[in-house]
């Protein structure tokens, strides 16, 4: 879950380190010149009430050995080192790992700081760095600075050209509403002579929303005199006071204590801002958190009788969730375990309509087949003549048809044993799928219930073909139907000579006789002879054609055509309807002696075979790994119970929530009339010149009291009461009197709303 924290961003050497120590206000961090800070480090930094811990007290802890607490924090940076070294090697490579590490003390603020190596250009000669250090120190700049809940600390020293600077860039593009970006000005003092930041720090340059502060820190001879920051920090406001262009710039703008509490605050607001979303997901996160150690349990009982119950309970959902996903069946108690099952590329189908839908491909090629689209009349009317044997001629054997039609029925063996094989198949897929989601805690037993389930479905596999082979053999060694559209069109040979007599063409009509004229008698005579002379050429050559043919048609006589297109008709007839029935008949027994017979059998087979003491205490075995994720998800709800619990029942936080929650269902404010009164009649807001170092005391203060109160209707406030806080109303540009409020949203930019309002001019 991201929390909101503080990125601290910017070039190499920039003083990102430095100024992060003059925060904390300790002296921990890995120090000198080149590249030091070589992996990210999250401070998380907890203030400490000095009721109960007096005088200046600190330590350290980090997260990879937190049973081990460091007071000394000269041993801190060494441990800081040694990580640095062992992950990111001892030769200047840079790496995205971050250290985190959460330091308790009197004097820090409530804060979480991520410290990030700066943006180098090129590579150090002789190092571990890559060529491309430069995009890799952006990138890892921009993984922590792209989450909206992280306010961008950019760092740029005083004595180069801000323009230029990398940080405002990325600042800028990442926020470039500049709601989370506040400027950090070091090396204030050692800027030229004759030159100051004065322009810097009140936004001229290059104007910032939140505005800039100014930070004097250590020179390096101060660290290697190990200097303590205290003594800095009390220099530095000296410095500040005394000089003679900083001295007159209005409060607010330089010093570390100024940052801490303009961090502290925006910060404050930051939370104030995602505080719901941040509950949303929380709850979410013990959602899901808490499903999983649902679904693992509670781990491995001891006594026999209740390692029997659970094996009892994981068999009888194994067994039932096998059955329901078969039948389409919805089960609410089983749900729980789909969220384990790799759909895979099935595309989410279940094992019924898996199975189902092999069922229903079955044969889908040879619905519309005609077997006879092969033959020719010439084929058929061999395979009468070879029956007819040593008998009459003109008398069909039966043995033709079955002649003609078997090599075509024989083609229905082999897809029928496919389709046994593919079933089987699914079932073991859809066993596979079951087991690892039930077992999943104990792979032992999923493995030999997964293998008891293959030997039941390999059993009754091998029982199912051999019925399916017997079926098809009935279908292909005896011919019969009772079809009645069969016996009815092709059951005698009557349709085929009705076919034969409809037909005939109709005879022509007759013409009328009339009388002919002499010119029609002399052309009807000179037809008459043309027509006797061809006649008679004609019998000529019939006499000669007779004699050639007449012992060919002795030795074979020809069927007529109706005739072997009955027997073509048929065939197609009698194999639609085979096909028909063989489709009907072999899903059926498929699912009858198969995946009934499975599901059947499975919950007995299994309970038997399990329901042995000794086995059980090896099969109920969990795996490190199991036992490992559980311990781990058990942590993880008690934290997330905890931050849940303080959230709801801490005052303060549910305060902030409330507001927060109701400025989200609030409907966005419409314009605001000009008030006939003038500015000065609205009431003053209630300022504090106390410096707060943590937000919690003023989050209280404002949750049992109205930020602004008016004396009455007839006085209206000159700006929205958003614009006033606790600690006073901010002045334009961040460069007033009073210091910005805890709960203030800042004020409304006096430019253009086409302009941008981080980078844009006044």
């Amino acid at each position: 879950i991201s929390l909101p924290r503080i990125a601290a961003i910017g070039t190499q050497s920039s003083g990102k380190s430095s100024l992060i120590e003059s925060i904390v206000g300790l002296d921990f961090l890995p120090r000198g010149g080149g590249v030091v800070t070589r992996r990210p480090l999250e401070l998380r930094l907890v203030h400490l009430n000095t009721q109960e811990y007096p005088g200046d007290q600190a330590w350290a802890v980090f997260d990879k050995i937190s049973d081990k607490k460091f007071t000394s924090f000269d041993d801190v940076r060494a441990e800081i080192e040694r990580q640095t070294d062992e992950v990111a090697g001892a030769n200047k490579g840079i790496v995205n790992d971050p250290i985190i590490l959460t330091v308790y003390a009197t004097g820090a603020p409530d804060l979480t700081l991520i410290d990030l190596p700066g943006i180098t250009r090129v590579p150090v000669k002789g190092s571990d760095q890559s060529e491309d250090v430069e995009k890799l120190t952006r990138d890892m700049t921009l993984h922590y600075v792209n989450d909206p809940r992280t306010i961008v600390l950019a760092v740029l020293p005083a004595n180069q050209d801000m323009s230029v600077s990398d940080s405002l860039q990325l600042a800028r593009q990442v926020d470039p509403q500049g709601l989370r970006s506040i400027g950090v000005i070091t090396k204030i003092d050692i800027m030229d002579q004759g030159t100051d930041a004065a322009k810097m720090l009140r936004g001229e340059d290059v104007p910032l929303r939140l505005g800039y502060v100014g930070v004097k820190m250590r020179s390096q001879q101060d660290i290697v005199a190990k200097k303590p920051v205290k003594e800095s920090l009390k220099e530095e406001k000296e410095w500040f006071d005394n000089h003679r262009v900083y001295g007159k710039l209005p409060p607010g703008l330089v010093g570390t204590p100024v940052l801490i509490d303009k961090l502290t605050q925006i910060l404050f607001k930051h939370i104030r801002r995602f505080l719901p979303e941040i509950k949303k997901e929380i709850n979410e996160k013990r959602r899901s958190t808490q499903d999983r150690l649902d679904e693992l349990g509670q781990g491995v009982p001891v006594e026999a009788a209740e390692r029997v119950q659970v094996m009892w309970t994981l068999v009888t959902d194994y067994c039932e969730m096998f059955k329901n996903t078969i039948r389409g069946k919805y089960d609410r108690k089983l749900q729980r375990y789909m969220v384990n099952l790799n759909m895979g590329s099935g595309g989410g189908i279940s094992g019924g309509a898996r199975v189902r839908g092999i069922m229903n491909d079955f044969l889908i090629d040879f619905m519309e087949t005609s077997i006879t689209s092969d033959m020719s009349d010439d084929d058929i009317e061999k395979a009468i003549r070879i029956h007819e044997g040593d008998s009459l001629p003109g008398f069909p054997s039966p043995d033709t048809f079955e002649f003609l039609a078997l090599p075509h029925l024989q083609k229905l063996a082999i897809p029928a044993v496919e389709c046994v094989h593919n079933v089987a198949a699914s079932l073991d897929v859809l066993a596979q799928r079951m087991a690892h989601a039930v077992f999943r805690r104990f792979p032992k037993m999923a493995e030999s219930v997964l293998g008891m389930t293959q030997n039941i479905i390999q059993e009754q596999k091998d029982a199912a073909r051999a019925i399916v082979e017997e079926q098809v053999a009935c279908y292909i060694g005896y011919l019969f139907t009772n079809d009645p559209v069969y016996l009815t069109e092709h059951g005698s040979m009557e349709p085929m000579y009705k076919n034969q007599q409809g037909a005939k063409p109709p005879p022509p009509p007759e013409e009328e006789k009339k009388d002919p004229s002499f010119a029609e008698k002399t052309f009807q005579q000179v037809k008459d002879g043309s027509k006797q002379a061809y006649q008679t050429a004609q019998t000529t050559v019939n006499t000669v054609i007779r004699k050639t043919s007449t012992e060919a048609q002795r030795k074979q006589q020809r069927y007529s055509g109706p005739f072997v297109q009955e027997i073509r008709r048929r065939l197609d007839a009698y194999f639609a309807i085979t096909v028909r029935n063989v489709r009907d008949s072999i899903p059926k027994a498929i699912g009858f002696y198969l995946v009934r017979a499975v599901q059947d059998k499975l919950q007995f087979e299994l309970l038997n075979a399990l329901n042995q003491p000794d086995k059980l205490s090896e099969l109920l075995g969990e795996p490190p790994h199991i036992v490992e994720e559980r311990r781990t998800l058990a942590s993880q709800l008690q934290v997330l119970q905890r931050a849940s619990a303080v959230l709801t029942r801490d005052p303060t936080l549910a305060a902030i929530a409330f507001e927060a929650e109701e400025e989200e269902q609030q409907p966005p404010p419409k314009a605001v009339q000009k008030a006939p009164a003038p500015a000065a009649a609205a009431p003053r807001p209630i300022v504090s010149t106390a410096p707060t170092a943590t937000p919690v005391p003023a989050g209280t203060a404002a949750a049992h009291r109205p930020v602004v109160s008016s004396p009455g209707p007839a006085a209206p406030a000159a700006r929205p009461a958003a614009n006033s806080g606790l600690f006073g109303g901010l002045s334009a540009g961040g460069t007033g009197g009073g210091k910005p409020g805890l709960f203030d949203e800042p004020a409304a930019p006096k430019r253009p709303a086409t302009k941008n309002p981080l980078f844009g001019e006044d």
